[in-house]
């Protein structure tokens, strides 16, 4: 199994068009970094629904997770 851990600040939230589908929101994440960056941060958007949108707020520490079960 692969497990990545990520903390960052949630930078933006946003509700995307619909188009016929369930209400998603689009959320942005500044990811922490231990050495000084010369332009581009890193960040990681994601798309999820409105449910776990409503739980963050702009400006707060997020951690992410992310896991892969490789059987």
């Amino acid at each position: 199994m692969v497990k990545i851990s990520l903390k960052g600040k949630c930078q933006d939230i946003q509700v995307t068009a619909d188009n016929g589908q369930p209400a998603r929101c689009m959320i942005q994440v500044e990811l922490d970094h231990s050495i000084p960056l010369a332009f581009h941060l890193y960040e990681i958007k994601l798309l999820v629904p409105t449910e776990f949108a409503t739980l963050l707020e702009v400006g707060d520490p997020v951690t992410l997770t992310l896991e892969q079960d490789v059987n």
